[in-house]
Protein backbone atom coordinates (compact mmCIF):
# COMPACT_ATOMS: atom_id res chain seq x y z
CA UNK A 1 0.00 0.00 0.00
CA UNK A 2 2.81 2.42 0.79
CA UNK A 3 4.76 1.34 -2.29
CA UNK A 4 8.01 0.62 -0.38
CA UNK A 5 10.03 -2.44 0.61
CA UNK A 6 8.90 -4.37 3.77
CA UNK A 7 12.26 -3.63 5.45
CA UNK A 8 11.56 0.09 5.10
CA UNK A 9 8.15 -0.41 6.71
CA UNK A 10 9.80 -2.37 9.51
CA UNK A 11 12.34 0.36 10.25
CA UNK A 12 9.68 3.06 10.35
CA UNK A 13 7.28 1.11 12.59
CA UNK A 14 10.12 0.21 14.97
CA UNK A 15 11.43 3.77 14.99
CA UNK A 16 14.72 2.67 13.48
CA UNK A 17 16.28 5.45 11.40
CA UNK A 18 19.65 3.83 10.67
CA UNK A 19 19.02 4.47 6.97
CA UNK A 20 17.73 7.76 5.59
CA UNK A 21 13.96 7.75 5.03
CA UNK A 22 12.16 10.84 3.80
CA UNK A 23 9.44 12.39 5.89
CA UNK A 24 7.00 11.88 3.00
CA UNK A 25 7.73 8.13 2.93
CA UNK A 26 7.50 7.84 6.71
CA UNK A 27 4.08 9.53 6.80
CA UNK A 28 2.86 7.37 3.89
CA UNK A 29 3.83 4.21 5.80
CA UNK A 30 2.21 5.37 9.03
CA UNK A 31 -0.99 6.31 7.20
CA UNK A 32 -1.09 2.90 5.50
CA UNK A 33 -0.61 1.16 8.86
CA UNK A 34 -3.41 3.23 10.37
CA UNK A 35 -5.86 2.55 7.54
CA UNK A 36 -5.09 -1.19 7.68
CA UNK A 37 -5.41 -1.15 11.51
CA UNK A 38 -2.02 -2.87 11.58
CA UNK A 39 -0.87 -4.37 14.89
CA UNK A 40 2.51 -6.13 15.23
CA UNK A 41 2.52 -9.84 16.05
CA UNK A 42 4.07 -9.77 19.52
CA UNK A 43 4.55 -13.54 19.60
CA UNK A 44 6.63 -13.45 16.42
CA UNK A 45 8.54 -10.44 17.70
CA UNK A 46 9.29 -12.21 20.99
CA UNK A 47 10.61 -15.26 19.15
CA UNK A 48 12.80 -13.11 16.92
CA UNK A 49 14.24 -10.92 19.67
CA UNK A 50 14.18 -13.37 22.57
CA UNK A 51 12.20 -10.79 24.59
CA UNK A 52 8.49 -10.43 25.34
CA UNK A 53 8.57 -6.82 26.60
CA UNK A 54 6.69 -7.99 29.70
CA UNK A 55 7.53 -7.74 33.39
CA UNK A 56 5.92 -9.72 36.20
CA UNK A 57 5.03 -8.11 39.53
CA UNK A 58 4.17 -10.39 42.45
CA UNK A 59 2.75 -8.66 45.53
CA UNK A 60 0.79 -9.85 48.59
CA UNK A 61 -2.37 -7.77 48.15
CA UNK A 62 -3.41 -5.45 45.34
CA UNK A 63 -6.15 -3.90 47.52
CA UNK A 64 -3.61 -2.81 50.13
CA UNK A 65 -2.85 0.87 49.42
CA UNK A 66 0.84 0.30 50.18
CA UNK A 67 1.29 -2.28 47.42
CA UNK A 68 -1.30 -0.69 45.13
CA UNK A 69 0.75 2.52 44.99
CA UNK A 70 3.94 0.58 44.29
CA UNK A 71 2.17 -1.38 41.52
CA UNK A 72 0.75 1.82 40.01
CA UNK A 73 4.20 3.43 39.89
CA UNK A 74 5.82 0.38 38.30
CA UNK A 75 3.01 0.16 35.73
CA UNK A 76 3.56 3.82 34.76
CA UNK A 77 7.27 3.20 34.19
CA UNK A 78 6.55 0.02 32.25
CA UNK A 79 4.11 1.79 29.94
CA UNK A 80 6.46 4.69 29.31
CA UNK A 81 9.27 2.25 28.51
CA UNK A 82 7.29 0.01 26.17
CA UNK A 83 6.75 -2.85 28.63
CA UNK A 84 3.54 -4.58 29.69
CA UNK A 85 3.14 -5.32 33.40
CA UNK A 86 1.54 -8.56 34.61
CA UNK A 87 0.42 -8.29 38.25
CA UNK A 88 -0.21 -11.27 40.55
CA UNK A 89 -1.44 -11.08 44.17
CA UNK A 90 -0.53 -13.94 46.52
CA UNK A 91 -2.55 -13.00 49.61
CA UNK A 92 0.60 -13.98 51.56
CA UNK A 93 0.26 -17.57 50.28
CA UNK A 94 3.64 -19.11 49.47
CA UNK A 95 2.13 -21.80 47.23
CA UNK A 96 0.43 -19.14 45.11
CA UNK A 97 3.72 -17.25 44.93
CA UNK A 98 5.54 -20.33 43.63
CA UNK A 99 2.81 -20.97 41.05
CA UNK A 100 2.85 -17.35 39.87
CA UNK A 101 6.65 -17.32 39.53
CA UNK A 102 6.62 -20.56 37.52
CA UNK A 103 3.74 -19.35 35.34
CA UNK A 104 5.30 -15.97 34.60
CA UNK A 105 8.68 -17.54 33.81
CA UNK A 106 7.03 -20.06 31.49
CA UNK A 107 5.30 -17.17 29.70
CA UNK A 108 8.71 -15.69 29.02
CA UNK A 109 8.58 -12.50 31.10
CA UNK A 110 11.81 -10.54 30.80
CA UNK A 111 12.09 -9.97 34.55
CA UNK A 112 10.28 -10.06 37.91
CA UNK A 113 9.68 -7.73 40.84
CA UNK A 114 8.63 -9.63 43.96
CA UNK A 115 7.37 -8.87 47.46
CA UNK A 116 7.68 -12.40 48.80
CA UNK A 117 5.40 -14.13 51.31
CA UNK A 118 8.65 -15.31 52.94
CA UNK A 119 7.49 -18.62 54.36
CA UNK A 120 10.44 -20.06 52.44
CA UNK A 121 13.31 -18.73 50.34
CA UNK A 122 13.17 -21.73 47.97
CA UNK A 123 11.46 -19.95 45.01
CA UNK A 124 13.94 -17.07 45.24
CA UNK A 125 16.91 -19.47 45.33
CA UNK A 126 15.55 -21.17 42.20
CA UNK A 127 15.36 -17.83 40.39
CA UNK A 128 18.99 -17.19 41.33
CA UNK A 129 19.98 -20.61 40.00
CA UNK A 130 18.13 -19.99 36.73
CA UNK A 131 19.74 -16.54 36.43
CA UNK A 132 16.39 -14.87 35.76
CA UNK A 133 16.53 -11.09 36.36
CA UNK A 134 14.49 -10.10 39.41
CA UNK A 135 14.32 -7.49 42.17
CA UNK A 136 12.86 -7.96 45.64
CA UNK A 137 10.80 -5.01 46.86
CA UNK A 138 9.89 -4.04 50.47
CA UNK A 139 11.06 -7.46 51.72
CA UNK A 140 14.38 -9.23 51.36
CA UNK A 141 16.13 -12.39 52.53
CA UNK A 142 19.17 -11.23 54.47
CA UNK A 143 21.14 -14.41 53.81
CA UNK A 144 20.55 -14.37 50.04
CA UNK A 145 22.53 -12.20 47.62
CA UNK A 146 19.77 -10.50 45.58
CA UNK A 147 18.82 -7.14 44.15
CA UNK A 148 16.44 -5.45 46.59
CA UNK A 149 14.69 -2.14 47.23
CA UNK A 150 13.67 -1.74 50.87
CA UNK A 151 13.05 1.01 53.43
CA UNK A 152 14.77 1.76 56.73
CA UNK A 153 12.16 0.00 58.89
CA UNK A 154 14.35 -0.68 61.93
CA UNK A 155 15.62 2.89 62.15
CA UNK A 156 12.10 4.27 61.65
CA UNK A 157 10.65 2.16 64.47
CA UNK A 158 13.53 3.16 66.74
CA UNK A 159 12.90 6.87 66.15
CA UNK A 160 9.17 6.38 66.80
CA UNK A 161 9.97 4.87 70.21
CA UNK A 162 12.43 7.70 70.87
CA UNK A 163 9.70 10.24 70.06
CA UNK A 164 7.25 8.56 72.46
CA UNK A 165 9.90 8.27 75.17
CA UNK A 166 10.53 12.02 74.97
CA UNK A 167 6.80 12.52 75.39
CA UNK A 168 7.02 10.67 78.70
CA UNK A 169 5.66 7.27 77.66
CA UNK A 170 7.29 4.39 79.51
CA UNK A 171 4.93 1.56 78.64
CA UNK A 172 4.68 1.30 74.84
CA UNK A 173 2.85 -1.49 73.03
CA UNK A 174 3.83 -2.95 69.66
CA UNK A 175 1.03 -4.20 67.42
CA UNK A 176 2.72 -6.70 65.13
CA UNK A 177 1.72 -8.07 61.74
CA UNK A 178 3.05 -11.43 60.43
CA UNK A 179 6.17 -12.08 62.48
CA UNK A 180 8.07 -13.96 59.74
CA UNK A 181 8.03 -11.00 57.32
CA UNK A 182 11.30 -9.08 56.96
CA UNK A 183 9.71 -5.65 57.41
CA UNK A 184 7.92 -6.67 60.61
CA UNK A 185 11.03 -8.29 62.06
CA UNK A 186 12.99 -5.11 61.40
CA UNK A 187 10.30 -2.90 62.93
CA UNK A 188 10.17 -5.13 66.00
CA UNK A 189 13.97 -4.99 66.29
CA UNK A 190 13.87 -1.18 66.17
CA UNK A 191 11.11 -1.11 68.78
CA UNK A 192 13.04 -3.40 71.16
CA UNK A 193 16.27 -1.46 70.69
CA UNK A 194 14.40 1.74 71.47
CA UNK A 195 13.01 0.27 74.69
CA UNK A 196 16.49 -0.73 75.83
CA UNK A 197 18.25 2.50 74.83
CA UNK A 198 15.69 4.78 76.48
CA UNK A 199 15.17 2.72 79.62
CA UNK A 200 11.55 1.82 78.89
CA UNK A 201 9.60 -1.12 80.22
CA UNK A 202 10.29 -4.40 78.38
CA UNK A 203 7.27 -6.65 78.80
CA UNK A 204 6.66 -9.49 76.27
CA UNK A 205 2.92 -8.97 76.79
CA UNK A 206 3.26 -5.54 75.17
CA UNK A 207 3.85 -7.27 71.81
CA UNK A 208 0.60 -8.56 70.27
CA UNK A 209 -0.90 -9.56 66.93
CA UNK A 210 0.17 -11.72 63.98
CA UNK A 211 -1.65 -10.73 60.81
CA UNK A 212 -2.47 -7.93 58.38
CA UNK A 213 -6.27 -7.73 58.49
CA UNK A 214 -8.54 -5.25 60.26
CA UNK A 215 -9.59 -8.11 62.52
CA UNK A 216 -5.97 -8.93 63.44
CA UNK A 217 -5.44 -5.31 64.41
CA UNK A 218 -8.62 -5.24 66.44
CA UNK A 219 -7.99 -8.42 68.42
CA UNK A 220 -4.33 -7.60 69.00
CA UNK A 221 -5.28 -4.19 70.37
CA UNK A 222 -7.94 -5.70 72.62
CA UNK A 223 -5.16 -7.85 74.13
CA UNK A 224 -2.95 -4.82 74.73
CA UNK A 225 -5.74 -2.74 76.22
CA UNK A 226 -6.66 -5.58 78.62
CA UNK A 227 -3.21 -5.50 80.24
CA UNK A 228 -2.86 -4.17 83.78
CA UNK A 229 -1.63 -1.55 83.40
CA UNK A 230 -2.31 -1.04 79.67
CA UNK A 231 0.23 0.75 77.46
CA UNK A 232 0.01 4.53 77.21
CA UNK A 233 1.07 4.37 73.56
CA UNK A 234 1.01 1.82 70.74
CA UNK A 235 3.29 1.56 67.70
CA UNK A 236 1.35 -0.20 64.92
CA UNK A 237 3.38 -2.12 62.31
CA UNK A 238 0.96 -1.87 59.35
CA UNK A 239 -1.76 0.29 57.81
CA UNK A 240 -4.83 -1.97 57.84
CA UNK A 241 -4.31 -3.17 61.40
CA UNK A 242 -4.19 0.48 62.45
CA UNK A 243 -7.90 0.80 61.69
CA UNK A 244 -8.59 -2.30 63.78
CA UNK A 245 -6.61 -0.74 66.61
CA UNK A 246 -8.62 2.49 66.43
CA UNK A 247 -11.88 0.53 66.62
CA UNK A 248 -10.67 -1.39 69.68
CA UNK A 249 -9.52 1.80 71.43
CA UNK A 250 -12.82 3.57 70.81
CA UNK A 251 -14.86 0.55 71.98
CA UNK A 252 -12.80 0.42 75.18
CA UNK A 253 -13.97 3.94 76.01
CA UNK A 254 -10.51 5.46 75.61
CA UNK A 255 -9.70 8.55 73.58
CA UNK A 256 -6.82 9.17 71.16
CA UNK A 257 -4.49 10.78 72.20
CA UNK A 258 -5.81 11.81 75.62
CA UNK A 259 -5.76 8.24 76.98
CA UNK A 260 -3.48 6.51 74.51
CA UNK A 261 -1.10 7.71 71.81
CA UNK A 262 -0.97 5.93 68.47
CA UNK A 263 1.66 5.79 65.70
CA UNK A 264 0.99 3.86 62.51
CA UNK A 265 3.46 2.42 60.01
CA UNK A 266 2.64 3.23 56.38
CA UNK A 267 0.82 6.46 55.71
CA UNK A 268 -2.47 6.53 53.79
CA UNK A 269 -4.51 9.40 52.32
CA UNK A 270 -7.03 8.73 55.11
CA UNK A 271 -4.56 9.24 57.97
CA UNK A 272 -4.99 13.03 58.34
CA UNK A 273 -8.80 12.69 58.31
CA UNK A 274 -9.37 10.10 61.01
CA UNK A 275 -11.17 10.92 64.25
CA UNK A 276 -7.74 11.97 65.49
CA UNK A 277 -5.38 12.61 62.58
CA UNK A 278 -2.85 9.82 62.70
CA UNK A 279 0.87 10.23 63.35
CA UNK A 280 2.54 7.94 60.84
CA UNK A 281 5.77 6.63 59.42
CA UNK A 282 5.36 6.97 55.65
CA UNK A 283 7.27 5.21 52.90
CA UNK A 284 8.30 6.86 49.62
CA UNK A 285 6.29 4.34 47.60
CA UNK A 286 6.78 6.07 44.25
CA UNK A 287 10.53 6.11 44.79
CA UNK A 288 10.51 2.43 45.79
CA UNK A 289 8.59 1.46 42.66
CA UNK A 290 10.77 3.64 40.44
CA UNK A 291 14.04 2.33 41.87
CA UNK A 292 12.88 -1.30 41.59
CA UNK A 293 11.89 -0.81 37.94
CA UNK A 294 15.15 0.93 37.04
CA UNK A 295 17.20 -1.73 38.80
CA UNK A 296 15.36 -4.50 36.99
CA UNK A 297 15.76 -2.83 33.59
CA UNK A 298 19.48 -2.37 34.25
CA UNK A 299 19.83 -6.10 34.93
CA UNK A 300 17.64 -7.16 32.01
CA UNK A 301 19.53 -5.07 29.48
CA UNK A 302 23.05 -5.81 30.71
CA UNK A 303 25.23 -7.91 28.40
CA UNK A 304 26.81 -9.59 31.42
CA UNK A 305 25.86 -10.13 35.06
CA UNK A 306 25.52 -6.88 37.03
CA UNK A 307 26.75 -6.31 40.54
CA UNK A 308 23.89 -6.91 42.98
CA UNK A 309 22.43 -3.79 44.58
CA UNK A 310 20.59 -3.28 47.86
CA UNK A 311 18.77 0.05 47.75
CA UNK A 312 17.52 1.48 51.06
CA UNK A 313 15.06 4.38 50.88
CA UNK A 314 14.32 6.70 53.81
CA UNK A 315 10.95 6.85 55.53
CA UNK A 316 9.34 10.07 56.81
CA UNK A 317 7.89 10.71 60.27
CA UNK A 318 4.61 12.64 60.07
CA UNK A 319 3.64 14.07 63.46
CA UNK A 320 -0.10 14.66 63.72
CA UNK A 321 -2.72 14.66 66.48
CA UNK A 322 -2.75 10.99 67.58
CA UNK A 323 0.25 11.38 69.90
CA UNK A 324 0.43 13.51 73.02
CA UNK A 325 2.94 14.36 75.74
CA UNK A 326 1.97 12.89 79.09
CA UNK A 327 0.80 15.43 81.70
CA UNK A 328 3.60 14.44 84.11
CA UNK A 329 6.20 15.47 81.51
CA UNK A 330 4.45 18.77 80.74
CA UNK A 331 4.64 19.72 84.44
Amino acid sequence: MAGVHPSTVSRVLRGKESLPISEETRLKILQAAKSLQYRPDQRARALRLGKTQTIGLIIPDISNLFFAEIANTIEDHCYNSGYTLMVCATNEDQEKEIRFINDLVSRGVDGLIIASAQDSDKPIRELLDKKIPFVLIDREFEDLPTNAVISNNEEAAYHAVEFLAKQGHKRIGFLRSRKNIYTIRKRLAGYLKGLRDFGLEEDPALIAGDGYSFENGYHGSVELLALNPPPTAILVSGNRITFGAIKAIIESGKCIPEDISLIGFSDTPLAPFLISSLTTISHPLEEMGKRAFELLIENMEASEACQLQRVVVETKFNIRASTQTLCSVEK
